[in-house]
């Protein structure tokens, strides 16, 4: 199932961007394996949502792609050690989160 991610609002705006802008920079199409969660807390289980979790089998290749976004998208201003994106799990756990915040910010092109 292929899904129009920039209609979904029940996602953070900066969200669908972000997730938007990775598909056409990288040309690969993501699996999501995790979006919103009723239970527990943190950026899954706020509305909008402002969590996704993506399907990523290869290291090196996830973390190249977690390098690019961090590159290119600021997470918070004033929490600079936050990041957009991380790698976590193994195997076939293994996944990309990307998170938002309202202050999230494309960087300024190099």
């Amino acid at each position: 199932m292929k899904s129009d991610i920039a209609q979904q609002e029940f996602r953070h705006k900066t969200l669908r961007l972000l997730i938007v802008w990775l598909e056409l920079e990288t040309g690969l199409e993501f699996t999501e394996t995790s979006s919103f969660r009723m239970d527990g807390s943190g950026v899954h289980t706020t509305l909008p949502v402002r969590g996704e979790d993506l399907r990523m089998r290869n290291r090196p290749v996830g973390e190249a792609i977690v390098k690019m976004v961090n590159d290119k998208w600021s997470y918070d201003y004033k929490r600079s050690y936050l990041d957009c994106a991380g790698l976590h799990g193994k195997g076939a756990n293994m996944h990309i989160h990307l998170q938002v915040h309202p202050n999230t910010k494309r960087r300024e092109k190099s």
